[in-house]
């Protein structure tokens, strides 16, 4: 596909109101749009659809689920997949200035390191396998949109979570080959364990596919996370169904299977281990 080249710099005073170094939108990509590059920086989350991203001379594929950072000056345009109106390239945009950065950096000095690494660095982009990113982005831009009291901390906070994600992203990209930090690989397993908590989790899966043995696994796990594998998974299983059964009109025995089990006693006997009560008095304290 042939695209639209031009010269065009999209100028920061067109998105930034005083006072407020950020900007959120939500937009759709259409074949409009020509290339094009701007004086600031963006940070772009594909939310819904799929596309093609065209930057810095390169066609790189934009799916669901994908983040690209991209410099000041950095020439790119995205286009959807297909023209077809029922199929859009839906993505959330986060712009900032690079000084913006840099005020961040004055606020937290001990990230010295992450901010510069942002500083005329290369555009790249990350696949968000957990979800987390997407959950970050919505954040954003229900802040920006509404503006409670307080909302420019919030959204600093989280351009800090995504430049910190990003940060370690960059780090594995150049590290080794075989050399992954143990910490990452728990990481990754803990977020797979939020997405998937109604399924039949084993840790000798995970510790396998974190390539670390069950015993350096379950360390790790109980490290960075204060509870056993199990303690975690229950718990995860009980705030899921706590929040069920005040949102929902589901069945005690239907929240049970939601959340992954099958045993309506053994679901009985964990919630009131849990939360010192049983399913249906939880239900009646919220109604």
């Amino acid at each position: 596909m042939s695209i639209r080249r031009s010269t065009f710099v999209m100028s920061g005073d067109t998105f930034f109101e005083p006072g407020v170094p950020i900007y959120v939108n939500r937009a759709y990509e259409s074949f409009d749009m020509h290339e094009h590059s701007h004086e600031f920086v963006e940070i772009t989350y594909v939310s819904e659809g799929a596309g093609v991203h065209y930057i810095a001379g390169e066609t790189v594929p934009a799916p669901h689920g994908t983040l690209f950072f991209i410099p000041v000056g950095q020439s790119h345009v995205f286009r959807p997949q297909t023209p077809k109106k029922d199929r859009p390239l839906i993505v959330y945009n986060c712009l900032f200035p690079a000084s913006y950065l840099t005020e961040l950096g004055s606020g937290f000095p001990h990230a010295s390191e992450l901010y510069e690494s942002f500083v005329d660095g290369p555009w790249f982009s990350l696949k968000d396998t957990t979800g987390e990113y997407h959950a970050i982005f919505r954040e954003l831009y229900q802040e920006f949109a509404a503006k409670p009291p307080g909302y420019l901390v919030v959204l600093a906070s989280l351009v800090l979570r995504i430049l910190t994600g990003l940060y370690r992203h960059k780090l594995q990209l150049v590290a080794p080959l075989g050399d992954r930090p143990q910490w990452l690989s728990v990481d990754e397993a803990i977020a797979f364990i939020d997405q998937n908590y109604a399924a039949e989790l084993r840790l000798g899966i995970l510790a396998s596919q974190a390539k670390l043995s069950e015993r350096q696994f379950s360390r790790l796990f109980r490290s960075q996370t204060g509870m056993s594998f199990t303690e975690y998974v229950q718990n995860i299983r009980m705030e899921t169904a706590c929040r069920l059964l005040t949102a929902s009109r589901s069945s005690v025995e239907e929240i049970a299977n939601a959340v992954g089990y099958a045993d309506l006693k053994f679901f009985y006997r964990l919630f009131k281990k849990k939360t010192g009560i049983s399913p249906r008095q939880y239900r009646d304290m919220d109604s």
